[in-house]
């Protein structure tokens, strides 16, 4: 039996067919949940189809904003969760059916940050049927680098709300890459606690040809490569 109320925070920008999907996977959820749907100004039918999909269920809310950028639409959905837990999706993405009960049974072992396997070009290589338990460094570890079993998306995870806030964590809305690494890795590198990991597939990730990971240039990779220089400068805060 699982007692925490998780917030889902998903940002949605154009996905055509895609989103429809992961609409579909939210609905089979194996447990209530909060669900904030935010699109970031859509130009085709993406913000029509998650206004339909909300209509006549409780707790689940779609919210247009003017185009400003996934961080904008992610920190909307931070700071209207009510959730004890909030976790986030990739709008073009996959989920499992347990995908938000997992999670909130991590969390509901006194972690701070619960994480379960995703695939994306690899799957978990850890075999457990059940939470593994990492320390801070271990995770800030994992979180930090680059194709890691764990990684440090956010789509794959859920937070304490009450840990993000007590380091007034948000996402950087200037950023164009990696500032889903940088929020993980902050919110770990500020927070001591307990880290739980379940290495089961329960995300896919989908690549999506005009996703921003598929538009960046030159000056995005220098600026991605001046956020991991300040990533990496974080473990000064871990004792």
């Amino acid at each position: 039996m699982t007692t925490m109320k998780i917030s889902v925070v998903v940002p949605t920008y154009n996905l055509g067919p895609y989103v429809n999907a992961l609409l579909q996977n939210l609905a089979k959820q194996t447990v209530d949940f909060e669900l904030w749907l935010v699109d970031d100004g859509s130009t085709d039918k993406t913000a029509t189809q998650i206004s339909q999909f909300v209509k006549g269920i409780p707790n689940f809310y779609a919210i247009q904003l003017e185009h400003n950028g996934v961080s904008v639409a992610r920190n909307y959905g931070l700071s209207h969760a009510t959730g004890a837990g909030i976790a986030f999706i990739d709008g073009d993405d996959l989920i499992a059916p347990t995908f938000v009960e997992a999670l909130s049974q991590g969390l509901d072992q006194d972690a701070v940050m619960a994480a379960v396997g995703y695939e994306w070009y690899r799957r978990p290589v850890t075999q457990a049927d059940s939470f593994i338990e990492l320390d801070q460094a271990s995770m800030f570890d994992q979180v930090t680098q680059h194709g890691s079993e764990v990684g440090g998306y956010v789509w794959n995870k859920a937070f304490r709300a009450a840990a993000i806030k007590a380091v007034n964590l948000t996402f950087d809305e200037s950023l164009h890459l990696a500032e889903d690494y940088l929020f993980t890795a902050s919110f770990v590198a500020h927070t001591p606690g307990k880290y739980v990991y379940l290495p089961h597939v329960l995300y896919t990730k989908r690549n999506r040809p005009n996703s921003t990971l598929h538009m960046t240039d030159r000056s995005d990779r220098r600026e991605e490569d001046r956020v991991f220089d300040h990533i990496y400068d974080l473990r000064r805060f871990i004792e």
